[in-house]
């Protein structure tokens, strides 16, 4: 015994869902605009004092001296790279070059997410 049902959905049922999902994707996109917006004004805010710290870390461990030999005294340097490598490696400072590239990266990652957002909000504007 087999019985088939004859469901008609309402009419505009379809305009409907689709324009919810619209709206969700909108919310979405605006939600992650904000978020994108306040990392990279973070990001901004922390780019100066992360330089500020690299260049004392650099100072104070002796990196920017050696690292300046590449240009004062280039023929000793050529002479003895590997050592050179080995004392610019020793007296790199890490931990102040990590967390400036993490604030540099972060920077540019917001850029990139929030132009995509911008382009997906401009998007929308005209489809509607």
């Amino acid at each position: 015994m087999e019985t088939r049902f004859s469901i008609n959905p309402p009419q505009g049922l379809l305009e409907k869902i689709i324009k919810r999902i619209r709206r969700k994707e909108r919310v979405l996109v605006l939600r992650k605009t904000v978020i994108f917006s306040a990392t990279l004004v973070l990001s901004v805010v922390c780019f100066v004092p992360a330089f500020k710290i690299l260049l004392s870390n650099a100072s104070q461990s002796g990196f920017i001296n050696f690292f300046s030999l590449i240009f004062s005294d280039f023929s000793s340097v050529a002479t003895y790279w590997k050592s050179f490598a080995m004392t610019l490696l020793e007296t790199l400072p890490a931990v102040s070059l990590a967390f400036f590239m993490a604030v540099l990266l972060t920077f540019l990652q917001s850029i990139k997410s929030l132009t995509k957002n911008i382009k997906l909000i401009y998007g929308h504007r005209q489809t509607i």
